[in-house]
């Protein structure tokens, strides 16, 4: 029976130096996945046919939800889901499309992307719409697969600088997806939320009729800090999000009845920094994770 706050594991984030390396990260979701303590796991892209199949067989045997983020996809390729060039977002959606064949073949059951580059504020409401169709088309070709997909707004003004970002306009972009297609859902991260000056337990009650995942992430409010911005940062000061913090967000999460039903998948994104200890950065966020847990009492 699952729990309902999920711990999920960002492997591209905590293990970022060999996040690349042939057959790492297929050996972390066998080695962790076997552990029990996640029942989640977000993966990237890119792995080969060997890496696929390991991956999938350690979420059959373990009973894992597998994610993979598309993010490095689109990256390395310069790739726009909302760009206003017609044929750039064609070639966008043409590439997602072919990827999820692969991600099957990992067993993933849910993709995750982000919006492409703000265009500016005279353009915003046109990069806009092409997320939304370009939303539309995928979630059409995921469907197929039986895969879910789930969007991550940015922040808009400070760091990554992305045509989505207010919860306030993602929830009703996702609305209008789910007019036409259901499997789609909003990943909270409290990082950008808090980037683009929100109010986090506001945010959590707009977003509470699609979200489906919460990203703990933490960052510098203070403008002038040489930390501000979306640096992926330990949890913790001289950060907002502590570990009060965290419990106070699960606990707004339960009494609005966010994936009661199903569970919430929760992650830490931090990055990994350690070149020689590769799971220091692990065994940290999951002490923290645990401790927030225990503290709602999800555990």
């Amino acid at each position: 029976m699952r729990n309902r706050h999920i711990p999920s594991l960002l492997v591209t984030e905590v293990f970022f130096p060999v996040k690349d390396e042939k057959g790492f990260a297929a050996s972390v979701v066998e080695k962790l996945g076997a552990e029990g303590f996640y029942q989640s796991f977000e993966i990237g892209t890119g792995y080969d046919q060997e890496d696929r199949k390991r991956i999938l067989q350690a979420k059959e045997k373990n009973n894992l939800s597998i994610l993979q983020w598309l993010t490095f996809l689109t990256y390395k390729t310069d790739l726009n889901v909302s760009a206003l060039d017609a044929q750039l977002r064609e070639k966008t959606i043409r590439e997602i499309k072919a990827s999820l064949y692969l991600a099957a073949e990992c067993g993933v059951s849910t993709v995750a992307l982000v919006p492409g580059p703000d265009p500016g504020a005279h353009l915003r409401k046109a990069g806009l719409e092409a997320f939304f169709e370009s939303l539309c088309e995928i979630c059409e070709e995921a469907a197929t697969f039986n895969m879910h997909v789930s969007v991550e707004a940015m922040d808009r003004e400070v760091h990554k600088k992305r045509v989505l970002g207010l919860t306030s306009e993602a929830v009703p972009i996702i609305e209008k997806v789910r007019a036409h297609y259901q499997n789609v859902g909003l990943v909270f991260d409290t990082a950008h939320v808090t980037l683009n000056g929100e109010e986090i337990f506001t945010s959590l009650e707009l977003a509470r009729p699609v979200m489906d995942r919460l990203h703990f992430a933490n960052v510098v409010v203070d403008p002038k800090s040489d930390l501000y911005g979306d640096h992926h940062m330990p949890i913790g000061e001289p950060g907002f999000l502590t570990l009060d913090k965290m419990t106070q967000i699960l606990q707004r999460v339960d009494e609005l009845g966010i994936q009661s039903e199903h569970g919430l998948p929760v992650t830490i994104e931090v990055q990994g920094r350690d070149h020689n200890d590769h799971f220091a950065n692990e065994k940290s966020i999951r002490a923290i994770l645990e401790q927030a847990l225990n503290l709602v009492g999800s555990k």
